[in-house]
């Protein structure tokens, strides 16, 4: 029989990859959605969408055993889901601490314990790298996240590190890109107008990985990865970031003008706009805040992903470049360019 793999945050970007790469390995594939999402699955595909109450304690306890009464035990669970923008910053603790720490609670509760919970955290729980030495990010060093969304990581981190009651497994991803991103087209589309902006004057080390060697990864390690283990995913390699550019501009084949932004008026800006969203807009928050500023402009991002690359036996299928021509003929051919 294939194991049953409950997904959560699978109407996202990368939990609709992890949903097609868990349908290639094998397994029964459980969704787990909110009310308002609109999930996308693939072609004739046998996939159980679920819906979990993570504010209601009992509720998601009585969820979970009835799960299992109808499906049996869930063996794996993959924890995709959270935040990236929150209009309070206890919302980010709320969302990615105190939520899969109910989860875990629930599972217990319920008898439905997997053999792995796997939980896709990200780099900002780790904060950027040292500046001077440019040292690589490795999981061994202690974690000095920048912004609320990273400390929020760091909390989750710390919980299943000292105190969770089943397995697990802690990937934290870099830079993702791939079909389906709604981030990095802005890049592209900029470049493909003729511009080529840089946040900062100076030079800026980046990790990236493309969705679906992360998604081959974060379902590969299920199975071959070490319970209680932690795990960085990039494609193995370190960028500057105007290799980014420049990848774009050759597959568009395109000349641009260079455009480099320095941190503190943009800082200046996005504090004037956080104060008009409060007044105007409470409920929403804006793209680009000062905390998303100072941590997507550190000067350290590059990363040591050399222990998961081992673990499964293999490398990524993709570098940026050929990650970045896969994504934009994508773009491409669903109309977004």
């Amino acid at each position: 029989m294939k194991p049953n793999l409950l997904i959560t945050g699978a109407s996202g970007f990368i939990g609709s990859h992890l949903i097609e790469e868990s349908l290639l390995k094998g397994y029964k594939v459980f969704a787990a959605v909110r009310k308002s999402s609109k999930l996308i699955l693939p072609d004739n595909t046998d996939v159980t969408v679920v819906q979990l109450d993570y504010y209601d304690q009992a509720k998601l306890v009585e969820q979970l055993a009835n799960l299992k009464l109808q499906y049996g035990r869930f063996e794996y669970l993959i924890h995709n889901a959270g935040i990236t923008r929150a209009n309070k910053p206890d919302e980010f603790n709320e969302v990615n601490n105190l939520l899969p720490q109910r989860l875990v609670t629930a599972l217990v509760a319920s008898k439905n314990i997997p053999d792995k919970l796997l939980l896709v955290s990200s780099m900002a729980a780790f904060g950027p790298g040292d500046k001077k030495s440019m040292i690589p990010i490795s999981v061994n060093m202690p974690m000095n996240p920048i912004s609320n969304y990273g400390k929020s990581k760091k909390a989750i981190s710390n919980f299943f590190l000292t105190q969770s009651p089943i397995p697990f497994i802690l990937v934290y991803p870099t830079a993702v890109y791939g079909p389906r991103d709604k981030d990095f087209i802005e890049f592209v589309k900029l470049i493909k107008n003729g511009f080529e902006p840089y946040l900062g004057l100076y030079h800026q080390a980046l990790s990236m990985v493309h969705v679906s060697d992360l998604s081959f990864a974060i379902v590969g390690l299920l199975e071959k990865g070490s319970n209680n283990e932690q795990y960085i995913v990039s494609d193995g390699k370190n960028y500057n970031k105007k290799e980014l550019g420049s990848i774009i501009k050759r597959i568009l084949n395109k000349n641009t003008i260079k455009l480099f932004i320095p941190v503190t008026p943009v800082l200046w800006i996005a504090g004037l706009i956080e104060v008009v969203y409060k007044i105007v807009a409470p409920n929403k928050t804006p793209l680009l805040t000062k905390e998303k500023i100072n941590e997507i402009s550190a000067a350290n991002w590059s990363c040591d992903a050399k222990m998961v690359w081992e673990v499964l036996g293999t490398k990524p299928r993709h570098d940026l470049e050929s990650g970045m021509l896969h994504t934009i003929e994508w773009y491409d051919n669903n109309g977004m360019l």
